[in-house]
This record gives C-alpha cells, structure tokens and sequence, in this order.
C-alpha cells in the first residue's frame, strides 16, 4: 500500500486537472472566489442554501458509509464518525449566515434540491452498495481538497459584498477544518479503506473523477439558475426557489 504522502501526491494531482477541468468548462467558474464582477446575490445566496441542502442529503449517504467502514477498519471508522457528527452541525454556521440575509431554516427546507445534487446523492447511494465506504470518502476528499484552498477566497468575497457578519458561519467552518484537519483526515481514513479493500488507487481516482464530474454539473446548474432568475426581475421575490414565494 501506498504511504499517505503517495496518496496526498496522487491526489493533489488529479484535484489539479479537475480544477483545470472546471475553470474551462463551467460557465462562471470563479464566480464566488476571483471574478471582476460584482457577486451575483442570485449566485451567491442559492449557492448557499444548496449547500445546507447536500449537508442534510449527505448525512444519509455518510451513515451508510460509516455502517460500511465498521466492518472494514474499525479505527477508520472511529474518525470517520467523529468527522460525520461535525459535518452534521456545519449546516447552523450556514444557516447562521443565511439568516443575516433573511432566510430562515423553513425557507431552506421548502426549497427542493437541484437536479444534480439529487443526482449526486443516487450515484453515492449506488456506488457506496457496490464498492463499500470509499465512495463517500472520495467525496469528502473532493470536499475537503477544494474547501481548504477556495473556502477562504470565497467568504471574503462575500464579506467585501455583503459584511463581515454575513460570513461569519463560513469563517467559522473554516477554523473547524483546519483545527481538526479534515483534509489530513481525510487521506487516512482512504488509506485505511483502500487496504482494507485490496483497492487500487485507480479506483480512488475513478470515483474521484466521477465526483468532478457531478459537481461540475451542479456550478453549471447553478449559473443557469442565477442567470434565469436574473433575466426575470419580476419573478425576484421567488428567484431563490419555492421557499421564497
């Protein structure tokens, strides 16, 4: 089995060419972290409650995970349930800085899902019956790989748009992960996995790629949607979902 530094190499590898993969074919790409253009608030604010919603989808998918993990590496799935207990919670520091912009939990709640993320949820569900944990745990890698360089660049887009009290939830999501290392966390938990498995990094790759795959489907998605709700100034009360009628 490969050291965790192999791993971490493999990775920041592919996380590179996924990155490239993104900027050149999801319209928007940078929006929330460097663009010249004012931060769409569209953009911006459904972004944000579609995040609370795959919180709340994913607590689903990372029990079965864990369910999984137990019978593959007990130790792994120690971590791995400590990490699962907090993502659960990050959904109020979201929901915190939501509510700055007058959107309450219930508002969230009626606001149903995007097609991809739905579509992210069923591949999870599949792939975690077949193959175990590691499908959930590539996820989280994706997730954690990307928060740890974009998450920063992106809140402080949003405090120069909106305040500092508007981000203070995202900040603080922030110094949770990188207090307990998510990322870190992340490669021994696959590590782990993966030799429990006999696995190949290929298979990590794979399904890494695949993860890509969705979350460029989503950015798309989104753009479309911020983008509609834009060319419709008078639909604006409803333009961030059901939850807004």
């Amino acid at each position: 089995m490969e050291t965790i530094e192999q791993l971490r190499r493999t990775i920041d590898g592919l996380m590179v060419q996924e990155c490239y993969l993104f900027a050149n074919t999801v319209g928007r790409s940078n929006h929330l972290s460097r663009s010249d253009a004012a931060l769409d608030p569209t953009y911006y604010l459904r972004h944000r409650i579609e995040t609370v919603r795959r919180i709340w989808e994913t607590a689903r998918t990372d029990a079965l995970a864990l369910s999984a993990m137990i019978s593959e590496d007990y130790d792994a799935a120690r971590l791995w349930a400590d990490y699962v207990q907090e993502e659960m919670s990050h959904d109020r520091l979201y929901l915190r800085d939501l509510a700055r912009h007058g959107i309450n939990r219930e508002m969230v709640a009626a606001s149903p899902p995007f097609v991809s993320t739905r579509l992210l949820i069923a591949w999870l569900e599949q792939e975690i019956s077949q193959l175990g944990s590691l499908p959930a745990v590539a996820y989280s890698v994706f997730v954690e790989w990307n928060s740890k360089r974009a998450s920063p660049l992106a809140a402080q887009r949003a405090a120069v748009a909106f305040g500092e009290d508007h981000v203070k939830g995202a900040r603080a999501h922030m110094a949770i992960d990188e207090r307990d290392r998510h990322d870190d966390m992340m490669l021994e938990i696959a590590e782990a996995v993966i030799e429990a498995h006999g696995y190949s990094l290929d298979l990590l790759s794979r399904l890494l790629r695949d993860v890509g795959i969705l979350f460029r489907a989503y950015f798309t998605e989104l753009d479309d949607f911020a983008k509609a709700a834009d060319r419709t100034p008078e639909a604006s009360v409803g333009a961030l979902g059901p939850a807004f009628h």
